[in-house]
């Protein structure tokens, strides 16, 4: 089987920019994304490591680059910051 590729978030800094530049409590945040993703967004903000396909959703609700907000730089290159549409 093969591994997923993992990265190590920033905890931090994501927490920040839900909170501060995004005014989203964690839960809001969640749903807006996907509300399956809320514990992975907690494991994130604790600073455990997640997945790559977790760490890209979060990038794209906050309107940053997946290197942003963790080590993974892979995608930094080609990614293209899309304006999250919230549902009516």
């Amino acid at each position: 089987m093969p591994s997923r590729p993992m990265c190590q978030p920033d905890g931090p800094e994501i927490l920040r920019l839900i909170r501060e530049q995004r005014g989203y409590t964690v839960a809001e945040f969640a749903r807006l994304i996907g509300r399956r993703h809320e514990r992975t967004i907690w494991n994130a903000i604790a600073g455990k490591p997640i997945g790559v396909a977790f760490i890209r959703p979060i990038a794209r609700g906050l309107r940053v680059k997946p290197g942003d907000i963790s080590d993974w730089k892979g995608d930094d290159d080609i990614w293209d910051v899309s304006e999250m549409k919230i549902p009516a």
